[in-house]
């Protein structure tokens, strides 16, 4: 394949790179590391138009190669600064911008500007570095909730980086003589390597925007709008999955369940602003209590549970009461000035009876109840006779 070929064939799929990132960005204007990736496709494009120039004018070193070979690294670059804001936030484009601008005076030294080989023992490891960094960072995100979109554009980088040193092993060991339009074979697989690793950078990249509006749309069908809370409908596959646990291991599991006192009285006399801020408020604040990998629902207009795992009554308990006083403790502002909200919260532990998860919430549900029933602001729990399925709800008052 003659080498106008291949820098057209690389040019059509940096194009297709660079218009596919910018049509996904205006379907999704969240995703603005997709501008990093259209630009990286644009520096591609740019590199090939000059090689192709070159074959047919005499341009000036300090076009090309110079100007070729900037706007090749540039583009590695950038592919590393839409990784970098994929996953941590944050571009970085002041490396992109440096990485453009060191080969323009390199050039001028007459042994790079004359010397292919040269050109490569300082270009390829900065190529090296870029590919290497960001497959790294990727690496390390491998367990985000999205981490399973990254694996293919880590496959794609690996192979890339494994080609790179393949070539630079030949290249050397083989003693080549390479020239910009020379070794056919050096040539054409280098080319084809570009090719075939842009090309799989649009899949790559498209994958992670898909799979990443999956997961924020799986994650809004269980999550509540107002509080961030999982929702109802996540409680029973979760809850099921602890049950199942809980019966493998022996270990106990359970329930803390919180209603806001007189809730209706605050809507009414302070609007559903303020009622919502106050739901906003006080899930964040029962949140802060709790470990990271208990699970707190929203189970519906002022009401709450947090399921527990591996615990026992006293911490149950323990839990309650923080929740209980620290919300008594908050002072809320309104218009109307300072509001002072209270909760009533039941618990119930899992037991080896308990035919399902449900068995365990109604008890708590109860106590909930209960602590309602007597006066509010108050935590009420479960205490066991001998009898193993004889259950009494009291106000406890457990050391």
């Amino acid at each position: 394949m003659d080498a106008p070929t291949l820098f057209i064939c690389t040019i059509l799929v940096s194009t297709i790179m660079s218009l596919t990132m910018m049509i996904l960005r205006a379907a999704n204007r969240g995703e603005k590391y997709l501008v990093d990736w259209a630009i990286a496709g644009i520096f591609f494009i740019s590199s090939n138009i000059l090689a192709i120039f070159s074959l047919d004018f005499d341009l000036p070193t300090t076009v090309h190669p110079a100007m070729g070979n900037a706007f090749y690294l540039a583009a590695h670059a950038a592919i590393y600064s839409g990784i970098n804001k994929c996953i941590n936030g944050r571009s970085t484009w002041t490396l992109t911008l440096a990485v453009f601008l060191i080969p323009i005076p390199l050039h001028h030294i007459p042994l790079v500007a004359e010397s292919v080989e040269v050109r490569i023992l300082i270009f390829y490891p900065m190529i090296f570095a870029l590919n290497a960094s960001a497959l790294v960072a990727l690496w390390r995100r491998r367990n985000d909730k999205v981490g399973k979109a990254y694996w293919p554009l880590m496959v794609v980088l690996s192979l890339f980086i494994a080609q790179l040193i393949i070539r630079a092993v030949l290249m050397f060991a083989e003693n080549v003589r390479l020239e910009f339009i020379g070794n056919q074979f050096m040539q054409t697989s280098g080319n084809l390597a570009i090719i075939g690793f842009i090309f799989l950078l649009t899949i790559s990249f498209a994958i992670i925007v898909f799979w990443k509006k999956e997961v924020t749309l799986r994650e809004a069908s269980v999550t509540d709008y107002l509080t961030k809370w999982l929702n109802r409908s996540a409680l029973s596959s979760i809850a099921q999955k602890e049950y199942s646990l809980s019966q493998r291991t022996r270990r106990n599991f359970g329930f803390v369940m919180f209603d806001i006192d007189h809730f209706k009285h605050v809507n009414d006399q302070h609007g559903h602003a303020t009622g919502d801020q106050v739901l906003i408020e006080i899930s964040r604040v029962a949140k802060s209590l709790m470990r990271n990998f208990d699970h707190c629902f929203r189970l519906g207009g002022e009401e709450f549970a947090i399921l527990v795992s591996d615990t026992n009554t006293n911490e149950l308990y323990a839990i309650a009461e923080r929740i209980r006083k620290t919300v008594e403790q908050t002072t809320f502002t309104t218009y109307n000035g300072p509001l002072y909200i209270t909760v009533s919260i039941g618990f119930a532990l899992s037991t080896d009876a308990d035919e399902s998860w449900e068995s365990s919430l109604e008890r708590a549900d109860k106590a909930l109840y209960h602590s309602k029933e007597t006066g509010r602001n108050k935590t009420s729990g479960e205490t066991q006779s001998e009898d193993f399925y004889s259950l009494t709800l009291q106000h406890v008052q457990l050391p």
